[in-house]
């Protein structure tokens, strides 16, 4: 989904406006309003291209093409033009544009890439241990691709999200269930631990509830957001 920014379109304008005044560098308009310099370049490739609509935020992620990134990648492989100009003149960030050529230099295949949303608000289903590992070995074999595996086995991205850490934390142990649901600290006989194994436990406990607690607010916000778009699209 689109993502807020954390300077307003205002300031990007001002400070873009400022530069091509000659009323500052880079790094001296990006110091006072507190960003690096390379975001204040990147502002002024956007806004030459532009002009006062290029800050405009997309309220949802864009598809990409195989084509088009490879349209790019070839562009800046050629020094046709730098990761700024290319960002600039396609609306994208100059970041991605590195990422995919890091990615295609390092021989990994370019892929369309379309959002999928409904990863984020996808119900839960009750789940065999067998079927907690396949998900499990599904995403570690492609390249921890919780998006995928979610559409792949429709499962939640959280819930996938978090029987892989606990996977990788606490191996198959971590993704098994009782009768009752999740492990919890009943499910030790605590009287048989030594005072520091005891504390370890009770530590390892607290961190699970912590992360499950972070990962259903990650999930609550995207909703969120989803809902509020689809609100404003009516």
């Amino acid at each position: 989904m689109g993502r807020k920014p954390k300077v307003s379109v205002e300031v990007k304008l001002q400070a873009c406006k400022d530069y091509c005044n000659g009323n500052g560098s880079f790094n001296s308009i990006g110091a006072t309003i507190g960003v690096h310099q390379s975001s204040v370049q990147r502002w002024v490739y956007s806004y030459r291209e532009k002009g006062d609509s290029a800050f405009i935020v997309s309220d949802r992620n864009k598809s990409y093409t195989r084509d088009f990134k490879m349209y790019i990648i070839n562009e800046y492989l050629n020094g046709n033009n730098s990761s700024n100009g290319l960002a600039a003149k396609y609306n994208i960030t100059d970041s991605m544009v590195c990422k995919w050529v890091n990615s295609y230099n390092q021989g990994i295949e370019v892929k369309d890439y379309k959002p999928k949303p409904e990863v984020y608000t996808m119900k839960k289903r009750k789940t065999t241990f067998e079927e907690r590992l396949e998900i499990v070995n599904y995403v570690l074999s492609n390249d921890k691709n919780y998006r995928k595996a979610s559409l792949e086995f429709k499962i939640p991205y959280a819930s996938v999200h978090l029987w892989t850490r606990k996977y990788l934390s606490m191996g198959e142990e971590g993704i098994k269930y009782n009768k009752r649901g999740r492990k919890t600290k009943d499910d030790v006989n605590l009287n048989s631990l030594s005072e520091i194994d005891r504390l370890k436990y009770e530590l390892k406990i607290e961190k699970e509830k912590r992360e499950l607690a972070e990962l259903k607010y990650e999930v609550l916000k995207k909703k969120e957001e989803l809902e509020k778009k689809a609100k404003y699209r009516k």
